[in-house]
C-alpha cells in the first residue's frame, strides 16, 4: 500500500496527531487535506528532517522495516534483536493495548496495512527512507569460550559417547533385546533401563526413587531417544514388539559411526514417527480430536537452521538460541489450536488463555526437548544442565501449577555447544576427524598395571578415558583392568585411544606390560561376535531331530546342538515352523 492508502485507513483525530509533528503544523481540518499535508511533507525534501527527530529505537525500527524485503515491521522480531521496543504511541494513565494513546511520530512512517494485516513502510516512502537510513546490522548470537560458575552445573561432552553409544545400539538391537509397543513404537520402561545401563556415561540423570506419590518423574532422555532415533533413520524396525535391524541397520554396524550419526540426523529432521513436544507429559490435550498439533519438520528445519548460524566450540546460553531465532524470523508454531492443550484442566489451565501459551511454554519447550533429547544425544551439541526442579520459574503463572517443580524434563538445560561432530552432521564440515585427547597431566607406571598422576589434575573427559579401561584405586591412582578393558572394546571403545593417551602423557615409551596388556585386550577383546539371537529347540528323541536337521526343507534352517537340541535363529524361527509343520511335526512352547 502507498502512504495517501495506509493514511486513508486512520480517522481524523488521528491524522491530526501525525500532522502535529509536521513543521507548520496543519491549516485545514479536512481529511484529505491532511493526507496530503503528510504525503507531501513525508515524499519530499523534509523526510529526512523528521527522522531526525525520532528516538534512537524509532529509527531502529524505521530502519529494520524500510530495509526489509517486504517494508514489513515486525514487534517479535524486533523485540528478540533489540531487547526493548519503540514507541508507537504516547503513554497516557488510561491507554491500554497496542493502539492506545496518542500515535508519535513513529507512525508517519510505520503503518498498519489492512490488507495485508500488518505494519509496513508504504511502498512509495521506502525507496526514500533507504536512500539515507542505513540498514541495521544483521542479528547476532552471543557465545563465550568458558561457562559462567555454578556448582550445580553439569556438564556432558557428547561427541565420543555418541560415536560409541551409536554402535551400542545396533548391537542390542542386533540381539533382539529392544522392546517397542507395535502400536506407538515407543520403548518400554524395561528396555529404557536395559539401555540405559549400556550408555557410555549413563543417562543425563541418575533414576530417582519417589519419594510422594505425586512427586514428578524426570526419567530417561537417552535411553528413551536411542530407539526412536534408530526407526525414525531407518535402521531398526518393529516385529512382534522387538526392535530387528534393517538392511540399512545391517550395513551400518560396517559403516563408520560418524557417518551412521549423520544420516541418522538427517532422516529424524523429516521423520514424522514421533513429535518431541508429545514428551512435555504436564501439557496435555495434544491428541484431542481435531489438528491440534502442527507437522514437526518445519519446526526441526527452524531449529537446524539456526544451528547452522552458530559458532562451532563455544558455549550459548538456551535463551539466547531462543532470542536468536525469533531475532532472525526462524519462527515456528507447535500448535495450531492452543485452546485444546492444557495444564491440570481443560477449562481452567487452557494454554488459549491470553500469556498462557507464549513463546516461552511452547516453542522454548520444543526447543528444549528437540536439543537435549536428540542433537545431544547424536553428539551435535555438549550440553551444560542442572536438575530440571525450579530451573524454569516462567510457568509459575498458569493454572493449576503450583505443585509442579517443572514443566518438562528438560527445563534443566542451560546452555549447549555445537561439537566438531555436530559441524559434520549438519553439513558445514565435509568429513569428520575424532579429535584426540590432548592433556596437560603428566602420568607415571609402575609395576602392577598401576597409573599415577604426578603432575596436573585431569580433566573430565580424561578422567572418563581412564575409567572405561581402568579402575581407580585411590585418588590419582587406576589400575589397568582385564574385564573392564573387554567390556570396553564391546561397546565399541578404541584401545588405541587409550594407547595415544598413555604415551602423550608419560613422556616416555610405554613399559613392556602396558604394552602387552593393550596388545592383548586388542586381540582379544573381539575373538568372539554376536552374530545373532537364537533359540534352543528339543525335540522327543534324537531320530526325530536327525530327521528334521538332515531334510532340504530345514537343513538350512536349523544346527544340531546335542542329540535331542536343534538351534534356530530367532529371525528364522516363523519359518522354521512352518517347515517343520509341512514335514509333519508340530512345535510347541
Amino acid at each position: 500500500m502507498t502512504l495517501k492508502e495506509t493514511l486513508g485507513c486512520l480517522t481524523v483525530p488521528e491524522l491530526k496527531d501525525l500532522v502535529g509533528y509536521l513543521q507548520g503544523g496543519a491549516s485545514s481540518a479536512r481529511k484529505d487535506d491532511l493526507i496530503e499535508r503528510i504525503v507531501v511533507t513525508m515524499l519530499g525534501p523534509e523526510l529526512k528532517a523528521v527522522w531526525a527527530r525520532l528516538d534512537e529505537t524509532q529509527q531502529a525500527a524505521v530502519a529494520e522495516a524500510a530495509h526489509h524485503p517486504l517494508g514489513e515491521y515486525s514487534d517479535r522480531r524486533f523485540r528478540a534483536k533489540y531487547q526493548r521496543a519503540p514507541d508507537f504511541h504516547v503513554a497516557t494513565a488510561k491507554s491500554y493495548g497496542y493502539s492506545a494513546g496518542k500515535r508519535t511520530a513513529l507512525c508517519l512512517f510505520i503503518q498498519y496495512a489492512p490488507d495485508e494485516a500488518r505494519y509496513v513502510v508504504p511502498t512509495d516512502l521506502r525507496p526514500r527512507l533507504q536512500a539515507f537510513v542505513p540498514p541495521p546490522a544483521p542479528p547476532a548470537i552471543e557465545s563465550s569460550e568458558a561457562l559462567p560458575e555454578n556448582p550445580r552445573q553439569i556438564v556432558r561432552l557428547t561427541e565420543r559417547e555418541a560415536l560409541q553409544e551409536v554402535v551400542i545400539m545396533l548391537r542390542t538391537v542386533e540381539q533382539a533385546r529392544v522392546q517397542v509397543s507395535d502400536k506407538t513404537a515407543l520403548p518400554g520402561a524395561a528396555t529404557q533401563r536395559l539401555l540405559g545401563e549400556k550408555l557410555a556415561a549413563g543417562d543425563y540423570y541418575p533414576e530417582e526413587v519417589k519419594q510422594h506419590e505425586w512427586d514428578q518423574e524426570i526419567g530417561p532422555i537417552k535411553a528413551f531417544a536411542w530407539p526412536m532415533l534408530l526407526q525414525g533413520g531407518g535402521l531398526a524396525v518393529g516385529v512382534a514388539g522387538r526392535l530387528q535391524l534393517s538392511p540399512a541397520g545391517v550395513k551400518a554396524l560396517g559403516t563408520p559411526p560418524a557417518q551412521v550419526l549423520r544420516g541418522l540426523w538427517q532422516k529424524w529432521l523429516k521423520s514424522t514417527l514421533l513429535d518431541e513436544f508429545s514428551r512435555v507429559d504436564e501439557i496435555k490435550g495434544q491428541n484431542s480430536k481435531g489438528r491440534v498439533m502442527t507437522a514437526v519438520a518445519p519446526r526441526r528445519a527452524a531449529i537446524e537452521a539456526t544451528l547452522q548460524a552458530c559458532p562451532i566450540g563455544r558455549w550459548i546460553s538456551v535463551d539466547e538460541f531462543s532470542r536468536f531465532m525469533r531475532a532472525t524470523d526462524r519462527v515456528f508454531a507447535v500448535a495450531h489450536d492452543a485452546w485444546k492443550l492444557y495444564v491440570c484442566d481443560r477449562q481452567y489451565g487452557s494454554l488459549g488463555h491470553a500469556g498462557s501459551g507464549g513463546w516461552n511454554i511452547l516453542q522454548d519447550r520444543y526447543i528444549l526437548a528437540f536439543l537435549f533429547e536428540y542433537a545431544a544425544t547424536l553428539g551435535v551439541l555438549d550440553v551444560a544442565y542442572v536438575h530440571p526442579a525450579a530451573a524454569r520459574s516462567d510457568h509459575g503463572a498458569l493454572w493449576g501449577t503450583d505443585d509442579l517443580s517443572f514443566l518438562s524434563r528438560y527445563d534443566g538445560l542451560n546452555a549447549f555447544r555445537l561439537t566438531p561432530l555436530g559441524a559434520y552432521l549438519l553439513g558445514r564440515e565435509p568429513a569428520y576427524q575424532p579429535p584426540a585427547v590432548v592433556s596437560s597431566v603428566a602420568l607415571s607406571f609402575s609395576p602392577g598395571l598401576y597409573i599415577d598422576v604426578v603432575d596436573g589434575a585431569l580433566a573430565a573427559e580424561e578422567a572418563l578415558l581412564l575409567d572405561n579401561w581402568a579402575v581407580p584405586v585411590q585418588p590419582g591412582t587406576w589400575r589397568l583392568d582385564r574385564e573392564n578393558s573387554l567390556s570396553a572394546i564391546e561397546k565399541g571403545h578404541d584401545i588405541a585411544e587409550l594407547k595415544g593417551f598413555l604415551e602423550s602423557t608419560g613422556g616416555s615409551p610405554l613399559p613392556e606390560p602396558i604394552e602387552s596388556f593393550i596388545a592383548l585386550c586388542e586381540h582379544n577383546g573381539k575373538a568372539l561376535k554376536t552374530l545373532c539371537s537364537a533359540l534352543l529347540i528339543e525335540c522327543r528323541d534324537a531320530e526325530t531331530a536327525a530327521q528334521i536337521a538332515g531334510r532340504p526343507e530345514t537343513s538350512s534352517l536349523c544346527l544340531r546342538a546335542g542329540p535331542r537340541t536343534l538351534v534356530v535363529r530367532t529371525n528364522q524361527l516363523a519359518k522354521f515352523r512352518d517347515r517343520v509343520r509341512s514335514l509333519g511335526f508340530g512345535m510347541v512352547s
